[in-house]
C-alpha cells in the first residue's frame, strides 16, 4: 500500500467541500498554529493537537496543529514528535524548504499531488509505516539537518530525533498528510 493513499480522505472531500468551510477550517486552524510557541509543550517535543468535526450540510472544521508552532532546540539535542489528537490519522514532521510550506487553502490541499513537496515526502517511504519511523532526506546528513527529513508518527505514537543542523540554522516544518500542519524549528 502505498503511503500516498494517506491524502486520499482528504482529496476525495476537496471535491464536495464549498469554500466557506474550507477557509473556515483554516482560519480556526491558523489562529491555533499562531497561538503555539515553544513554552507550550515545554522541552523539546513537538505535539499534534486538535480535532476534526462534521455536521453533514453545515460544517467541516479541522483544529489538527503542532504545539509548539515555534521552538529553539540546540544542535545535538534531541527532538520528539508525539501524537497527541484524538484522530486514528498518522501525522509527519517533514523538513521543507521556507517556499515550500504551502500559504494558501489550495497549496494546502494539492499537498500531495505530483510535483509537491509532500508528493516528495511520500516517495521517500516504501509503503505505509506501521511503527514511528525517522527517514533521512536525499542528500542530508545524519539527523535532522535538511529538507525532506521525517519523523512519521502513528496515533498513539511518538518518535525522536536528533537535531544535527547547524546553529543560526531555521527548520521548517510541515505535516505533510495535513499540511496546514506548520511550524519551525530555531537552531541554537
Amino acid at each position: 500500500m502505498s503511503v500516498s493513499h494517506f491524502l486520499a480522505p482528504l482529496r476525495a472531500r476537496r471535491a464536495w467541500l464549498s469554500a466557506g468551510a474550507l477557509a473556515v477550517a483554516v482560519i480556526a486552524t491558523a489562529t491555533l498554529f499562531s497561538a503555539s510557541d515553544s513554552s507550550a509543550a515545554g522541552g523539546n517535543t513537538v505535539r499534534t493537537e486538535g480535532t476534526a468535526q462534521f455536521i453533514p450540510n453545515s460544517k467541516l472544521a479541522f483544529t489538527l496543529r503542532f504545539s509548539p508552532g515555534h521552538m529553539v532546540v540546540k544542535s545535538g539535542q534531541t527532538l520528539t514528535l508525539e501524537h497527541s489528537d484524538k484522530l486514528d490519522n498518522p501525522h509527519t514532521l517533514s523538513i521543507v524548504d521556507a517556499d515550500e510550506v504551502p500559504a494558501d487553502i489550495d497549496a494546502v490541499f494539492n499537498c500531495g499531488e505530483p510535483g509537491t513537496v509532500c508528493d516528495e515526502v511520500f516517495s521517500l517511504f516504501p509503503g505505509e509505516p506501521t511503527a514511528p519511523t525517522f527517514v533521512e532526506g536525499p542528500g542530508t546528513g545524519q539527523g535532522i539537518d535538511g529538507r525532506l527529513d521525517t519523523l512519521f508518527v502513528p496515533a498513539g505514537g511518538s518518535i525522536g530525533e536528533e537535531v544535527t543542523a547547524e546553529p543560526g540554522t531555521t527548520l521548517h516544518f510541515i505535516c505533510a498528510i495535513h499540511a496546514w500542519m506548520q511550524g519551525d524549528i530555531t537552531v541554537k
